[in-house]
């Protein structure tokens, strides 16, 4: 794998529809990866480093629609300027009814377009033998998941528990691993050890990227990802100024609120670590002869690196006393963004996460 050759420029997943052309295809997921680029940047190198066309390809997808569905400035849904953040989600809504709808209507968003031609690929895995039947490989159900996280964000100003804030992130991260392994021919009814554990990270790594979004989206929406539950345990009074630009509490304040953070990374920290102890698991899934594949394990294991992006931030929140005020804590400079490279690296080639 050239990991410095576009992917856009690697062999594309055979291309179904005639009136989808190869050169629209590659216009399509240089869209996708733009996004994922400009908006969630610490996962582009994961999608890389997946060992197929297809679960490259599905992963810029579908990671560009979560991006993208969650944009309330610069949004490309193909909406008025005037359009509000529910117009818009609500565009995405039907857009997605419109990928999985039968037929080949015309598509016009690039995302959807790619998405369009993603959903139905047919793979040589697949445990599907009839052709003629049409069948979906990727879950519309995943997708709609992501879009009531998205309806929820608009809905709620503050989670209520900390159940709920995961309940969101498996919505989010849990539906877009799902949909990687989906792209291998990776079912959950045919292979639940592998959605198990991606179910694992997927907790995991919603509950970071809340962490991590925290302070833009309070100081954008006014929407607070530390729960009540927890603000009412630790004695939190004023989250949302504590989290803002002005807000510098007493030492009290501050410490409460750095209490119910450090209790969060926890909960995620637990994930983390129970994804990891089903490796073996997961790997002797190759060594099975009554399998009909031998490569479930690995392309799994594949599927879970953003584990590493994950801890890594959490690492950071940890050694800046769970501040997410902390100015520090998301200025990362470049030799930092190489050690986390390397590490995504090493633990392709190991199979490893």
């Amino acid at each position: 794998m050239n990991l410095f050759q576009s992917p856009s420029n690697r062999p594309p997943p055979k291309i179904q529809n005639e009136r989808y052309s190869i050169s629209q295809s590659r216009e399509d997921l240089g869209h996708a990866i733009s996004m994922v680029k400009s908006y969630d940047p610490a996962a582009y190198l994961a999608g890389r480093l997946l060992p197929t066309p297809q679960m490259e390809w599905t992963y810029y997808g579908v990671r560009s629609f979560w991006v993208e569905t969650g944009l309330r400035i610069g949004s490309t849904a193909l909406v008025s300027k005037a359009a509000s953040p529910q117009e818009q989600l609500h565009w995405w809504e039907e857009g997605i009814e419109k990928v999985f709808r039968n037929g080949d209507g015309a598509i016009e968003h690039p995302t959807l377009r790619l998405l369009h031609h993603l959903k139905a690929l047919p793979h040589s895995t697949s445990a599907v033998d009839n052709a003629d039947s049409a069948p979906l490989f990727l879950s519309k159900c995943h997708f709609d998941d992501i879009l009531k996280g998205r309806r929820e964000d608009l809905s709620i100003k503050q989670y209520a528990t900390l159940d709920q804030l995961e309940e969101h992130a498996m919505w989010s991260c849990g539906s877009l691993s799902q949909l990687i392994l989906e792209a291998d021919g990776i079912f959950e009814k045919e292979h639940p050890l592998p959605h198990q554990a991606v179910k694992l990270l997927g907790r995991a790594h919603g509950l970071t990227n809340a962490l991590r979004l925290s302070i833009p989206v309070v100081s954008t929406t006014g929407k607070l990802v530390i729960p009540q539950d927890l603000c009412e345990k630790y004695g939190v009074k004023s989250p949302r100024y504590l989290l803002s630009a002005l807000g510098q509490g007493d030492e009290k304040c501050t410490r409460a609120l750095q209490l119910t953070v450090e209790e969060i990374v926890s909960r995620a920290r637990g994930y983390l670590k129970e994804a990891r102890e089903l490796r073996p698991q997961l790997l002797a899934l190759d060594q099975q002869p009554e399998n009909r594949r031998n490569d479930v394990g690995k392309h799994t294991v594949a599927v879970l690196l953003p584990a590493l992006t994950s801890e890594t931030f959490l690492d950071r929140l940890e050694a800046h006393n769970f501040d997410l005020t902390n100015r520090n804590l998301r200025n990362v400079n470049m030799l930092e963004h190489t050690k986390c490279a390397t590490n995504l690296l090493l633990a392709s080639l190991q199979q490893t996460y």
